[in-house]
């Protein structure tokens, strides 16, 4: 019966040993997961403050480009008042021949010129009727020298 007991207490201490190694085991465990879900923690926070202060940088940058946008709106609006509109000279273009070059030269500078000023003034684009047909006068002048 001393011999059974003795088996009996080899055992239980060996089991008594074995349950603090899992206890110890899932302690640095616990530990180990309870870090790595902190630090996920705070990495998620700072990647939801930076989203925040993109979008606030966005927004302003957005904010700033439209008011920068409105202020050259009224800018052209005002020089488009002051501005009269230039309607293009009709003007058939002229026979070819050696006595008309010299004033086709002229009218085609003349054209260039009128439609470099307006282009300058930034009230109008190349896509403005009046550019464009400038720019189809000067053609058919360049075609016909």
């Amino acid at each position: 019966s001393s011999g059974i007991n003795a088996e009996y207490g080899e055992v239980m201490i060996m089991e008594r040993a074995e349950l603090e190694r899992r206890v110890a085991s899932l302690a640095k465990a616990k530990m180990h997961y309870k870090e790595s879900w902190t630090k996920a923690l705070k990495e998620l926070i700072n990647v939801r403050e930076k989203a925040q202060q993109d979008a606030k940088h966005r927004l302003l940058h957005e904010q700033t480009l439209m008011e920068h946008a409105r202020l050259r709106y009224q800018e052209e609006s005002k020089l488009k008042e002051k501005i009269p509109v230039v309607e293009p000279v009709k003007e058939t273009a002229p026979a070819v021949d050696e006595n008309r070059r010299p004033d086709n030269k002229i009218m085609m500078a003349r054209l260039i010129d009128e439609r470099d000023t307006l282009l300058r003034t930034g009230v109008y684009t190349k896509e403005d009727a009046v550019i464009v047909e400038l720019n189809s006068k000067i053609k058919s002048i360049q075609c016909s020298t």
